[in-house]
């Protein structure tokens, strides 16, 4: 024993009493950072910041997505106007052919009355039939 106690110093006691408390005050400070590190919070955390980045990522895709809609939208509509009107266009042209086939049909009438035969009374032949099948459609 004289030879620990030859060994153990005053000074060497205090150098083992500093570094133990340098050492107690690292942990100190340091045991929050540590724990969340050993315990996963850290993972955590930046598992919660990759999710914050893919809502970003996701809310940016969706603003395009309703973007497109609405272009689509507006160009369906606009379709749909110029379909309208080439419904509106129909109607007319075929009242129009219809009031242009009974001209042509009261025409080649006046000509039957004033003598003309053969191509007139075929071609009068031709314009009833496809009146009374026109008629028969409807």
């Amino acid at each position: 024993m004289d030879k620990i106690s030859d060994l153990v110093t005053g000074e060497a006691v205090l150098q083992w009493l500093i570094i133990f408390l340098l050492i107690a005050y690292f942990i100190y400070k340091e045991y929050p950072d540590f724990k969340r590190r050993i315990t996963g919070g850290t993972k955590k955390e930046l598992a919660a910041e990759n999710v914050a980045e893919r809502l970003a990522r996701v809310e940016k895709r969706l603003d395009a997505i309703d973007e497109k809609l609405a272009n689509d939208f507006k160009s369906l509509e606009a379709l749909q106007s110029c379909e309208d009107q080439d419904k509106e266009l129909m109607s007319a042209s075929l009242a129009e052919r219809e009031i242009i086939m009974r001209s042509l049909l009261a025409i080649i009438d006046g000509l039957h009355e004033l003598g003309a035969n053969g191509p007139t009374t075929a071609a009068h032949e031709e314009i009833n039939a496809y009146l009374s099948k026109q008629a028969h459609k409807l």
